[in-house]
């Protein structure tokens, strides 16, 4: 019997995982049902889902609705490091796609999905290979170690976003000032390049492989962004009807939260989905969610991903890993269940 509450108090969502190594209880909890009953912090009850076809099949159904914003953690405070009124905040919370169903989401993020495409992205990519090269030149001569997140991984997702967006040169402060407060400098490009070269360094024999042949890492991106899927719970879903998919009987009303972090490793998708394998098809992954409210930015991180990976293979072959602090748990980053990039701290042989 897979609907129902499976635990006389259903558990709360474990924190005690990493990029790396995610909660056991995820896999625990996949072996007996796609979908297992948790409480919230605020003591509400839903359902947390951790197998990979029920993900994917909630993520695309409409019957899912996005705009109750209750994550498992509870509500956490918005910091956007200066005050903001009422109208602003009204602003914000009318033009948030995460939050919004259709029609009003259609409406919003058709008007943003241009400068997403895959040729709008294309078209920006040989300025952001120039602007990573420049920063790793200001690396290089700043001495023999960095920390991949503050001095490249956060700068070169700026720069990106930025030139995606159209914002000019003379307000790229602002727009860094606002999106690297402590609870939201996250984001697939700020995280990524730190955890996948923490796994890269830990395992010479795929460095190795990606620094012989740099043509692979293109299609490498899908598995990067597979076995460090940052997102423990996407976005809160609700159920707006009584509806039944694998099994699980979803009730109107019903809080669920999807984990791309659980659902990417199914082993019934993915074989031996803990294993980081940079020759994996891997394809088809949930990291950048799936329907409607799949994340916009997917091309341009694939492309800045991509490009920041080969630069530093290429440029820093001596690189060593000294200190990586998302490799023990941390706490979540932000107000949804997502890892935190932590300090990422290399070194390489001086000249």
């Amino acid at each position: 019997e897979t609907t129902g509450c499976p635990y006389p108090h259903p558990p709360v969502m474990p924190q005690d995982g990493t990029p790396f190594q995610p909660s056991p209880e995820f896999a625990k909890w996949r072996t007996e049902a796609p979908a297992t009953r948790i409480t919230a912090e605020n003591g509400t009850i839903g359902w947390f889902i951790t197998g990979y076809e029920l993900a994917r099949q909630v993520l695309q159904d409409i019957r899912f609705g996005n705009s109750d914003q209750r994550t498992p953690l509870g509500p956490r405070p918005l910091v956007l490091g200066t005050p903001i009124g009422e109208e602003t905040m009204h602003a914000l919370m009318v033009g948030n796609v995460l939050g919004l169903d259709p029609p009003q989401h259609t409406k919003i993020r058709r008007a943003a999905v241009g400068r997403f495409s895959v040729r709008a992205v294309r078209g920006q990519r040989a300025a952001i290979a120039e602007y990573i090269g420049q920063r790793l030149d200001e690396i290089l001569a700043a001495g023999s170690t960095a920390d991949l997140f503050e001095d490249l991984a956060l700068p070169v997702s700026v720069f990106a976003h930025c030139r995606v967006l159209g914002i000019p040169d003379s307000k790229s402060g602002e727009f860094a000032a606002i999106f690297a407060t402590e609870d939201l400098k996250v984001g697939d490009i700020a995280y990524m390049i730190g955890t996948i070269m923490v796994s890269l360094l830990s395992d010479p024999a795929q460095l190795d492989l990606l620094r012989r042949e740099p043509e692979r890492i293109p299609a490498a991106v899908e598995e990067f962004v597979r076995f460090h899927a940052m997102f423990v719970s996407t976005h809160p879903r609700t159920v707006t009807e009584d509806v039944t998919l694998e099994g699980i009987e979803f009730r109107k009303g019903d809080p669920v939260w999807v984990s791309t972090v659980a659902a990417n490793r199914d082993g019934a998708r993915f074989p031996d989905p803990d294993k980081f394998d940079v020759t994996r098809e891997a394809a088809g992954h949930l990291a950048f969610g799936n329907g409607i409210h799949a994340c916009i930015g997917q091309q341009l991180a694939r492309v800045v991903i991509g490009e920041a990976i080969t630069q530093l293979l290429q440029r820093i072959p001596t690189m060593q890993l000294v200190e990586a602090e998302q490799l023990e748990p941390m706490a979540f980053a932000g107000d949804l269940p997502t890892y935190a990039p932590g300090t990422v701290r290399v070194t390489w042989d001086g000249e």
